[in-house]
């Protein structure tokens, strides 16, 4: 039987310490966890608990008061990232206690493969933003970018500056951009990431008119779908890969993708995203870029899932759900817990940050036989025989 052990040290002052060893015996297991009134005076033997994460909620598991909460609960919690849609297919899904994917139905995709019994856990939500730059937005064709820099209509980009083959010189644009490259909006990998599979179905809702995905004629938008995606080029395989290098001096190389509202929020919450770059151009002179996120219309959200695949997973499962302070650190990195928009609220009007209401329409995908079946004949059409392993064969 695993049993783990909890030990407690005295310090040199008289102090309480309180042993709370809780038996939820699943599977012949037995937990123990321990419960600190006294801080880094307890000192327990803990659970390692093994993970496989979307690359957007790694800061949220390195944070070093997430580990603490965890370690209250007698857990610590080592974690892999992965792009959300090969997580079902990884090549050993026995060394993980959980998975972590972006949506709901890719955490259904992993206990499927897994032959665990068991639904996913929604834990936090996070809308798809658009990551640019004040002067890109101001050079967008009317109505593309609002005029008070807020929202970004889906629509509009797709008449306006995707099928008119508009190149970022054609915008009059100043400044150090790839003046001849086309004016795309860059997603991740559709064949990897979630984040790519919402901007597939958003780019979709906007041309059908409806928020319903997949629309009725979904399979007469294959063709200019896939060519959405063929003509951003090699692109991450993670939503963390593309926007690291937007938060980086070299920013200005990826003027426009879509990333996780989290992503930006978190960036600026720990200063790694520095809202102003200063590049200097090859003749010399300098250019002042301000970053911007802005809510697309109609928007989308991804509700990131845990597909509990052990005793243990289920324990961080319900930890996340239940504890109000991991809940509040969640919305620290940018997330929205499920069923607490309160904490989300209240921690963005602490760090000062103005957010406005998503806008809607809401677009609802659900991702069924024919969307599944559409989705691979694009992913087909951009990757051919360098498609990643995102359906498991």
């Amino acid at each position: 039987m695993d049993r783990q052990r909890t030990r407690a040290i005295l310090g040199f002052l008289l102090t309480t310490l309180v042993i709370v060893s809780i038996g939820l015996v699943s599977s012949g297991v037995r937990r123990d966890a321990c419960e600190l009134q006294v801080r880094h005076v307890l000192e327990c033997d803990l659970f390692t608990v093994n993970g496989l994460v979307g690359s957007e909620k790694l800061s949220f598991f390195q944070d070093e008061d997430v580990i603490e909460e965890f370690a209250l609960r007698g857990l610590t919690v080592t974690v892999r990232s992965a792009g959300s849609r090969t997580m079902a297919c990884d090549g050993d899904l026995s060394g993980y206690d959980f998975a972590f994917p972006g949506s709901a139905s890719a955490a259904a995709d992993v206990l499927a493969n897994a032959q665990v019994t068991g639904e996913p856990v929604v834990i936090f939500s996070s809308p798809l933003v658009v990551a640019t730059f004040e002067d890109v937005a101001a050079a967008l064709p009317p109505g593309v970018a609002s005029a008070d820099a807020r929202t970004f209509d889906v629509a509009r980009y797709l008449t306006d500056v995707f099928r008119a083959g508009k190149r970022w010189g054609d915008l009059t644009l100043d400044g150090p951009y790839p003046a001849f490259q086309r004016a795309i909006l860059l997603s991740t990998r559709l064949d990897t990431s979630n984040s790519a599979e919402l901007f597939l179905a958003l780019a979709s809702a906007a041309d059908s008119g409806s928020p319903a995905v997949p629309a009725p004629n979904v399979s007469a938008q294959t063709e200019w779908l896939t060519e959405l995606f063929r003509a951003q080029g090699s692109t991450g395989l993670t939503s963390d890969e593309p926007f690291d290098q937007y938060l980086s001096a070299e920013g200005y190389q990826l003027p426009m993708q879509v990333v996780y509202e989290a992503q930006f929020l978190d960036a600026l919450r720990t200063g790694s995203g520095d809202l102003v770059t200063t590049v200097t151009g090859p003749d010399g002179t300098s250019y002042e870029s301000r970053r911007l996120m802005l809510y697309p219309t109609p928007s989308i959200s991804s509700d990131h899932a845990i597909a509990p695949l052990t005793d243990r997973g289920r324990m961080i499962a319900e930890a996340l759900t239940e504890d109000e302070d991991l809940r509040r650190l969640a919305a620290e990195h940018g997330f929205r817990p499920a069923g607490d928009p309160a904490a989300f609220a209240s921690v963005n009007e602490e760090l000062g940050f103005a957010l406005p209401e998503v806008p809607g329409p809401a677009v609802s995908l659900r991702p069924n036989g024919e969307w599944t079946g559409f989705m691979n004949g694009v992913i087909d059409g951009v990757y051919g025989e360098d498609r990643a392993g995102a359906a498991c064969t």
